[in-house]
């Protein structure tokens, strides 16, 4: 029992310097504990007088604060850096390797822990990015969206976390903001693409981006929303690209009604009757 109360107290997380002073606080109020204890039980055996056991205490307390609290300290901060380089070596699995931002893989996870009360989608995608691939080749391909990567995380970050969930499609997880907020953003977003140069005096890239927006109320599925907002995409760029399409509105006529967005943390599967998540 006593062993179990010990790893309560000394296995509690240690995430911030504020866990450390209080991990060795513990520690030293449990050798405090286990040496009075111990003094005390030498005493009954042995008692050798009032002014003996007073200096014995003494000496104990004394040795305790001078040795116990830095051996705590030691140790918590040993444990905060792992915990730190645990946390990093996480964040570092679910980024991106091209761009830095977070993969697909996390935007799930997130997104069920995210506030159900303003849960917003927003799906950016590049507009014909295969013809950058195919004039300049995949190297300057991969620059090109790079950039157009920071551009986004300039634009759109404060809203939230942003995700490369696809080769040329980015999704941000607004929380916080109003959907006329979020919409306000995403046509300054569209305005920067539209006057930016993505390649060299030389060789100039002019790239645009569609997107959709879709408001996910409570108790809504991650693939429910993603599905809203993945048809609302499909109507900005059936509009003519270079646009934004919430959700709420009316499909633009002769979209393709009915298609079913598989999402997995695990690459994509083709499946007939489906519509892939990439577009041009």
């Amino acid at each position: 029992m006593y062993g179990e109360i010990l790893r309560t107290l000394l296995n509690r997380p240690v995430q911030s310097e504020r866990d450390v002073r209080f991990f060795a606080f513990r520690l030293v109020a449990i050798c405090f504990v286990l040496a009075m204890a111990a003094d005390s039980a030498m005493q009954l055996i042995a008692f050798h007088g009032w002014l003996n056991l007073l200096r014995g205490w003494v000496i104990t307390i004394v040795v305790i604060a001078v040795v116990a609290y830095p051996v705590g300290y030691y140790l918590g901060t040993t444990r905060l850096e792992h915990h730190r380089t645990k946390a990093k070596l996480i964040e570092q699995s679910l980024a991106d390797s091209l761009t830095g931002l977070r993969s697909r893989a996390s935007l799930p996870i997130d997104y069920d822990a995210a506030p159900e009360v303003d849960r917003i989608l927003i799906l950016v995608s590049l507009d014909r990015f295969k013809t950058v691939n195919d004039r300049y080749g995949h190297v300057i391909g991969d620059r090109v969206l790079v950039r157009a990567a920071r551009l986004i995380a300039e634009e759109l970050a404060n809203l939230g976390k942003i995700y490369r969930t696809d080769g040329t499609e980015f999704t941000v997880l607004a929380s916080h903001y109003t959907l006329v907020e979020a919409r306000a953003q995403v046509l300054s977003l569209l305005a920067r693409f539209e006057s930016t140069n993505f390649g060299t005096l030389e060789k100039p890239i002019c790239l645009t981006v569609s997107v959709g927006i879709v408001e996910a109320p409570a108790n809504t599925a991650f693939t429910q929303a993603f599905s809203a907002v993945d048809a609302a995409l499909e109507s900005a760029k059936a509009a003519g690209r270079s646009r934004v399409c919430l959700a709420s509105e009316p499909a633009t006529p002769g979209m393709v009604e009915g298609d079913e967005v598989v999402w997995s943390a695990d690459p994509p599967v083709e499946m007939p009757h489906r519509a892939k998540i990439g577009r041009p």
